[in-house]
């Protein structure tokens, strides 16, 4: 029995720790840490994958290999990541951009890398984009074809947890007065990145695989399900500006209410109860986090950050301005692999008009959101290998869902098609929809691990729906 579970869900945790491990330990370790924890992550999640994957009803562990192995190399999404982690790889490998005095001239330049037509990076800039392309890539397979049911229920909770664990941890530092935490949690909408927005994103994945592990008797969860709740709403509200917290966790409310009725239509009124409660529970433990004298001057700062007129001020629009502008002018400069990874700070003096060092920071770091700074950084090919990226999800999603209707019109069950599916399949894109508000408002999407918990969300949410080949085969739970 203990071989079965630690075999079902083993490779569960090891997806999970590769997805949110980044967003857990973002502001406790350096990017160099981060990277190499996130790729030894990744790698025992690989092995675990293609050696103990979740084994379907009648089939041995052989044939499960031989299955999962199979699925990968047909799968063109598998392909489409080798090529995006080659791409990441070169981005790394090729890292010279740097600035220098130029003695015979007597200015400042910024040096081109060794291979000047390949995507480059400053310094170690590019190895934590490397590690979550890396860990996305076996994120996405796995859940994609190496997951059962109740493993993925579990994927989706575990993330929460991990999550939520280092969202504890950083708003005790922010009520500590620990820098940088305390700084972050006082962060404007004109914040380089907001670490609360991690925490926001995995909030509705973990609620709605919670309520689903209720329906399907994986009494277990319940704890973990509570604290994955209580961890990432406290770090949502903490360290996200006023407005921002609110609208990213209200996300949640239909999440958590439509996966309640559904609970309450398929199991019965206390089974809906008691997953009510853990969410509740969860609820309470941030409100009561939150609450406490310490974090009196941030709850006063969130407040005041509902007022939109005084947070969209006008030095702040004068300042997004000023970076688009530059942003624009280096993309133009450098149009297929943008300036590289870490360089817009390096390059972003030589692009300055000189009135804008009135509204500029003294050392503009970054694009005034994060599309300005993606295609500064990395120019046409960079967004387009994210274009790609997000189109393959898309159409993993849509074409499931597509299927998923098909079934059910040949089905005799009696049931609506929107109670027949489970509600993680609506999570993803609404965090798919988080992320790119985020984006809007913050550089983090390119230059932190906000990309891990897209990967996350939208491969549960695609996996989720039922498949027509094994909707009476899959008793794997």
């Amino acid at each position: 029995m203990l071989y079965q579970n630690v075999s079902k869900y083993g490779l569960a945790t090891h997806l999970a720790l590769a997805a949110a491990l980044p967003a857990a330990l973002a502001q406790f370790v350096s990017d160099a840490a981060l990277s190499v924890a996130t790729l030894w992550a990744s790698l025992f999640a690989c092995v675990w994958m293609l050696m103990e994957p979740s084994v379907l009803s009648g089939e041995t562990v052989s044939r499960a290999r031989s299955r999962v192995l199979g699925g990968i190399v047909r799968d063109p999404f598998a392909w489409f990541l080798c090529v995006a982690v080659l791409f990441a790889l070169a981005r790394w490998l090729n890292s010279g951009v740097k600035l220098y005095f130029d003695a015979e001239k007597s200015i400042w330049q910024v040096s081109e890398p060794a291979v000047s037509f390949l995507p480059a990076s400053s310094g170690d800039a590019a190895l934590l984009p490397l590690a979550l392309i890396v860990a996305g890539a076996v994120v996405v397979l796995g859940v994609k074809h190496a997951l059962g049911k109740n493993a993925r229920i579990w994927f989706g909770i575990a993330c929460g947890a991990i999550s939520a664990t280092g969202a504890f941890a950083a708003v005790v530092c922010a009520g500590m007065e620990i820098e940088p935490f305390k700084t972050l949690a006082f962060s404007d909408v004109g914040a380089k990145f907001f670490i609360g927005a991690m925490y926001a994103m995995f909030l509705p994945i973990s609620v709605a695989c919670g309520v689903e592990a209720e329906d399907r008797g994986m009494t277990k969860t319940r704890l973990v399900f509570a604290w994955a709740v209580g961890g990432n709403a406290v770090g949502a509200f903490i360290f996200l500006p006023g407005f921002l917290s609110f609208i990213y966790l209200a996300v949640s409310v239909p999440i958590a209410a439509l996966a309640l009725v559904k609970l309450n239509k398929r199991a019965g009124a206390a089974a809906a109860a008691r997953a009510g409660s853990m969410i509740a529970f969860g609820v309470t433990i941030a409100v009561f986090s939150s609450i406490l004298p310490p974090y009196a001057k941030i709850q006063e700062a969130k407040m005041a950050g509902l007022d939109v007129e005084k947070v969209f001020t006008p030095a702040l629009a004068d300042r997004n301005g000023a970076l688009q502008s530059i942003s624009k002018s280096m993309w133009l400069e450098h149009p297929w692999s943008g300036v590289g990874v870490g360089a817009f700070k390096l390059q972003a003096p030589f692009f300055v008009q000189k009135e804008d060092w009135a509204v500029l920071p003294p050392e503009p770091s970054d694009g005034s959101n994060g599309y300005f700074t993606l295609i500064a950084e990395r120019g046409i090919c960079g967004a387009l290998m994210c274009l790609i990226g997000l189109g393959f999800f898309l159409y993993f999603w849509i074409s499931r869902l597509i299927g998923s209707f098909a079934w059910h019109k040949t089905q005799d069950e009696g049931r609506s098609w929107i109670w027949c599916m489970p509600t993680v399949v609506w999570a993803g894109p609404l965090v798919l929809l988080l992320v790119a508000s985020d984006a809007w408002f913050s550089s983090g999407f390119p230059i932190t691990a906000l990309s891990a918990c897209v990967v996350a969300a939208m491969s549960l949410s695609a996996a989720s729906f039922p498949k027509v080949k094994r909707i009476d085969k899959d008793k794997e739970g």
